[in-house]
């Protein structure tokens, strides 16, 4: 607890925020998210899920930026993979987007991100603004390299509605300039090296391994991803849209997800038939609630 209240002052002194507005903002959305957070781990647990069919994702993914500036081995990315065509999203999809999820009263996680790296989207303060008014409960991460983040852009990130950036060194050692950055604003900077997680093969492309999994997986049913062309797609390790389920320029998002087809798929991966969806067959991503 003296952890967490000097983690929060520390933030709020060097952002130079008033007392009040501070903690009833960021306190409003850190209730939100353990609300989630309880409220699903406990159907889980209670083995419930099965009987909810109207329940929605509560973090979604949304990829403004389809380029990323660096080529990590463990990546699609990487060019000795066939690439994938890349563009940047429409200001009018993003908008459209969120304002469906404001009709929805979404209060999950939004992250614009997928393959790319967000910071590179210059257009991202204004997107930000924009999610933050239409759905202001939500919580908004920004997963990042962190090679384009410095105190300036954070400051503006965060006055725009961010409420934390998950940040991943690709370098040997973490550059000073982010554990600074770490150490300023604790609230809202998550950092790690590269080193520090387990790499998946991604639906058995990346390492080519062909080891049929059997494990259940969670992903599909609480996550939204949506690829910059405006595809709704199964998962986050289909960089190739191997299996969509429609396009949020022709669909509603609810409709979506909603459909027979995509509450199936979730369904059998709830039971962990993976072999029964070909993009899921050789994966052995652990499938956990994506928060």
């Amino acid at each position: 607890m003296l952890k967490f209240i000097k983690n929060y002052e520390t933030t709020r002194r060097n952002l130079n925020e008033k007392f009040t507005k501070f903690y009833i903002y960021n306190l409003r959305i850190l209730y939100y998210r353990i609300f989630i957070r309880v409220k699903y781990t406990l159907l889980i647990k209670l083995h419930l899920m099965n009987l909810f069919h109207n329940y929605l994702f509560i973090s979604a993914d949304i990829e403004t930026y389809g380029y990323c500036n660096r080529t990590c081995e463990f990546c699609f990315n990487n060019p000795k993979f066939p690439q994938r065509e890349k563009g940047i999203m429409s200001v009018s999809l993003w908008k459209k987007i969120i304002n469906e999820l404001s009709e929805l009263n979404y209060f999950g996680r939004i992250s614009p991100h997928f393959y790319g790296e967000p910071l590179l989207d210059k257009r991202l303060v204004n997107l930000i603004t924009y999610a933050r008014a239409k759905c202001p409960n939500a919580y908004i991460l920004i997963d990042t390299n962190g090679d384009y983040l410095n105190e300036d852009i954070m400051r503006r990130l965060i006055s725009s509605g961010v409420n934390k950036f998950f940040v991943t060194s690709y370098d040997e050692s973490i550059p000073a300039h982010l554990r600074e950055l770490r150490g300023k604003f604790p609230v809202h900077v998550s950092l790690r090296s590269y080193l520090d997680f387990e790499k998946v093969n991604r639906s058995g492309k990346i390492f080519d391994v062909k080891t049929i999994s059997n494990k259940i997986c969670y992903n599909p049913t609480f996550q939204l991803i949506i690829n910059w062309q405006g595809y709704v797609l199964l998962c986050c390790m289909d960089y190739y849209k191997g299996l969509t389920f429609g396009n949020v320029k022709d669909f509603s998002i609810l409709d979506i997800w909603s459909s027979e087809r995509f509450l199936d798929s979730r369904i059998q991966l709830r039971k962990g038939n993976r072999e029964s969806i070909s993009i899921c067959k050789y994966c052995d991503y652990a499938g956990t609630i994506p928060w």
